[in-house]
């Protein structure tokens, strides 16, 4: 009987409930919602460049409005992007009905959305598409610049027409996270091959201050901690290290020189940069080298690299995959020119190309401001050539250059960039470059030398200090003639800062 009686009271109120809504369904106005209700113009799937503009222009449809007032509605243009902590954020990018900007996301592909919310009701709607951000800044010049001091890496890059295009900020632009500190020292790039380390890269791409050498991913320019020089070596690093030169040896190998130590990295054999090579095993001793290494990257069999030992004053090889350094002997007296413990300060060595392969050095005696180029080939040890350098306002240069094919030394005072015919003993005067002064001054090695056949060009860095800082740098290239010939330029480009190292990203 109670629940029956619950039953009753029960119905009742439903009934009365039922009621009450029949006799208020009078008492109100209802009105349409203005509705977004076509998006044209924007494809589901997209493709940007980065780096270069990206326009879209969306037809608005609405169902209760013309759209002609734009100022009825709010737009916005977001995407879900990494927020560098491992995980993702939404980031608007612009807040316009119509989007055209240049496109600053990183390569990738991304979930975009386009909103538009109308100011009356409240109401936001978002139209959702696919945005593939590809990365057109993947082969060029990437030049280590001086700015005001600082390092900044600019870069010329190649587009699909064969032209440079001129980046500036190269990593800021690119949104990478390594931000350069110190003075700039070298800029280098070679096929590692797979490097240690959570990064996984294998083409290394280095950029060096005095402060520290890091390196980026080639394709994407991104920056972790864990790419620094410094995680490919092994044991004890000195503080504050940095490299002064990187240079490629044949089959998966590299030298690097940093704090007057040389250190060698071969991964086929998992041999990493760790205790230093510039010791002599028999001698039982150790010694600082000159921040040169003279070799042939393309030598596979019986490679090797000549080092300068600026402690004892003489040169050194080494070979293979040993630990250390050897001293080089003196050949018989019939072939000497001079000894390979030369007593000499060592200004400036290269292997070039030249009369089969050899390595020029610029040796000056520490008792006088006279100076010398010998020659010796670094396989054979055979020496070719030992005579002072008799070149006009020698004793001032600043930068030095031999041109691989024809043996020409070239060298810049200030402004002037001469050359010097070691046949003829004489100086050719062969720019001048007025108030400008030269700051990089280089004949560029190209790894794949197949592709690449510019490396017997001048390459000629030079500043305006009339200009803006950061924009009066430039850069010429030029085609060295046989029999002493004017310099041809070849190409000429400006508006960066001032050139310390240079480095071409191949594909």
């Amino acid at each position: 009987m109670i629940f029956k009686k619950y039953m009753i009271i029960a119905a009742l109120c439903i009934v009365a409930i039922f009621s009450a809504c029949k006799k208020d369904l009078g008492n109100y106005n209802y009105n349409e919602i203005n509705e977004l209700s076509t998006v044209g113009g924007i494809a589901t799937d997209l493709t940007a460049v980065y780096g270069k503009q990206f326009v879209l222009k969306p037809d608005l449809k609405f169902t209760e409005d013309a759209g002609a007032d734009e100022s009825r509605y709010t737009y916005e243009w977001s995407y879900i992007g990494p927020n560098g902590l491992g995980g993702s954020k939404l980031f608007v990018l612009a807040t316009s009905k119509n989007l055209d900007v240049k496109m600053t996301v990183i390569a990738g592909t991304y979930q975009f959305y386009y909103s538009v919310t109308d100011k009356n009701s409240g109401i936001k709607f978002r139209y959702p598409f696919t945005l593939k951000v590809v990365n057109e800044i993947n082969e060029g010049w990437m030049m280590m610049c001086d700015v005001s001091g600082k390092a900044r890496v600019d870069m010329l890059s190649l587009n699909t027409a064969g032209e440079f295009d001129l980046i500036t900020d190269l990593l800021a632009t690119t949104g990478s996270e390594l931000k350069l500190e110190g003075k700039p020292v070298l800029a280098y790039t070679y096929s590692t091959g797979l490097l240690v380390g959570p990064d996984q890269i294998s083409y290394g791409l280095y950029f060096g201050t005095d402060k520290s050498t890091q390196k980026v991913d080639p394709n994407t320019f991104k920056w972790t901690k864990t790419m620094g020089l410094t995680y490919e070596m092994f044991g004890n690093v000195p503080e504050a290290f940095y490299a002064d030169v990187i240079k490629q040896r044949a089959s998966g190998a590299s030298y690097m020189i940093g704090k007057g130590n040389a250190y060698y990295y071969e991964r086929v054999q998992n041999i990493y940069y760790s205790a230093p090579i510039n010791y002599i095993a028999s001698e039982q001793k150790e010694f600082k080298v000159a921040p040169f290494i003279a070799g042939n990257h393309l030598i596979v069999a019986s490679a090797h690299a000549v080092f300068y030992d600026t402690t004892n004053r003489r040169f050194v090889k080494h070979a293979g995959s040993a630990a250390t350094c050897s001293t080089i002997p003196d050949p018989a007296d019939a072939q000497k020119l001079f000894s390979f413990t030369t007593g000499m300060d060592l200004i400036y060595m290269q292997w070039v190309g030249f009369n089969g392969g050899e390595v020029f050095s610029v040796l000056k005696d520490p008792n006088s401001s006279k100076r010398l180029l010998a020659r010796f080939n670094s396989g054979n040890n055979a020496q070719s050539y030992y005579a002072e350098i008799l070149a006009t306002d020698f004793a001032n240069a600043e930068f030095y250059a031999v041109s691989p094919d024809l043996g020409y030394i070239f060298y810049s005072v200030g402004g002037k960039v001469y050359e010097y015919d070691m046949s003829l003993k004489t100086t050719k005067l062969m720019l001048d470059l007025g108030t400008k002064k030269v700051s990089f001054l280089q004949f560029y090695e190209f790894k794949n030398t197949t592709k690449y056949k510019d490396s017997n060009k001048l390459m000629v860095g030079a500043y305006d200090a009339a200009l803006p800082e950061g924009q009066n740098g430039s850069l010429g290239i030029y085609t060295v003639p046989p029999v002493n010939g004017d310099l041809i330029l070849y190409k000429n480009y400006t508006g960066f800062g001032k050139i310390k190292s240079l480095t071409y990203r191949e594909r």
